[in-house]
């Protein structure tokens, strides 16, 4: 099976993320796209905007004002930007994942009342629903790229979340500060940096894993790097104490990173002196994906959500909350380098990393004494 890279340019000219849009169009009144908020052409091109009214219009003539999604909710603020432009329709997320979504599925299927219109999460369980035949085709109305459509077009890669390096600005010139994964394994940082153990699995010992497979990545970095990593770290138990190690000045500099916890510090203490740095030779990423649920009760307000996720206005809100979107073209998380202008670590395609990443991930974790 082919494997695929998002393969972005490193770029001086950093993108900054456009302002949400927010405010509710009300509701009652004839349907239609909200005119006195969002900007006109922030949905595509003039056929696009018409399809997503004309979606939006045969929701409302069916009764689907609810769009249910099983999964991690995003910020409020994406929420909003979507009811500002679609008023009489809402999003609700009910935190269910893995198991625990398809449970309910299941308990749904048997009774026969449909709740669930939209499943989100990572891409193994939505690539695993997709697979066992959970999920329906995904009808695109926005121009996604092929390679974000996978499993007979019904998972979409709708955005991406980033483990990078964190540095103290008040102990170290992000100059100075490491950028590859060679000068991450410089003896010279040895006992300067932390990192979230891979002992218990989670995102280290997956990380890790990465360095290891496909195999362009274990010939480029492989386990050099990963017993590298190991010999020149200190460990801390959960990924948001790599943040805070590094906020408080325990530690100068943090590997791997997560940006939404960096993000979600700065929201609360804007004068923190630290700063995120990408990983300019292959920057590790987790993926974003959703579906369509098979049998969904609200399947029109189900797909004009998505869609919606995967336009400019939907990208760029996202990437104002934290995440990277998946579309190219669009302006990365703030203080980062739009979509097209970085360098994402090679990583197995969809229905191959579903199993090709545990035998690395166990391997990661017998290093670290798991």
């Amino acid at each position: 099976m082919p494997k695929t890279r998002q393969r972005w340019r490193v770029s001086l000219a950093f993108a900054v993320p456009l302002a949400l849009l927010t405010g509710c169009a009300g509701g009652g009144g004839e349907a239609g796209l909200a005119e006195d908020g969002p900007e006109a052409g922030s949905l595509g091109s003039p056929e696009q905007e018409a399809a997503f009214e004309e979606l939006y219009n045969e929701a409302i003539d069916n009764g689907e004002f609810q769009v249910t999604v099983y999964g991690p909710p995003p910020a409020q603020s994406v929420l909003d930007a979507f009811h500002a432009r679609f008023g009489d329709i809402e999003v609700v997320y009910e935190q269910l994942q893995s198991q625990d979504r398809v449970t309910r599925l299941q308990a749904e299927a048997a009774s026969g009342n449909r709740v669930g219109d939209v499943a989100s999460d990572g891409r193994t369980p939505i690539t695993s629903m997709a697979l066992d035949d959970w999920c329906q085709p995904f009808e695109p109305i926005v121009d996604v790229p092929e390679d974000l459509i996978a499993v007979d077009g019904q998972t979409v890669t709708t955005f991406n979340t980033v483990f990078g390096i964190l540095v103290n600005t008040d102990l170290i010139d992000p100059e100075e500060a490491p950028r590859t994964w060679d000068d991450l394994v410089d003896p010279k940082w040895k006992g300067q940096q932390v990192m979230v153990s891979p002992a218990a699995g989670g995102a280290g010992a997956f990380v890790n894993a990465m360095l290891l497979t496909p195999e362009e990545n274990a010939e480029t970095w492989g386990m050099d790097i990963v017993q590298g990593l190991k010999d020149n770290v200190a460990v801390v138990a959960k990924d948001a104490q790599t943040i805070s190690s590094v906020v408080d000045g325990t530690y100068p500099i943090g590997v791997l990173a997560y940006y939404p916890y960096y993000f979600e510090t700065l929201q609360s203490t804007p004068d923190a002196p630290v700063e995120f740095l990408l990983i300019d030779d292959g920057t590790p990423y987790s993926v974003g994906k959703q579906c369509v649920i098979a049998d969904a009760p609200n399947p029109n307000a189900a797909q004009l959500w998505i869609n919606w996720v995967m336009s400019e206005e939907g990208q760029t809100a996202f990437a104002a909350s934290g995440a990277y979107p998946a579309m190219p073209g669009m302006p990365g998380p703030e203080g980062l380098p739009g979509t097209d202008e970085a360098n994402l670590l090679l990583q197995l395609d969809d229905e191959e990393a579903i199993t090709g990443y545990a035998d690395y991930v166990q391997q990661i974790q017998a290093l670290y004494g798991g």
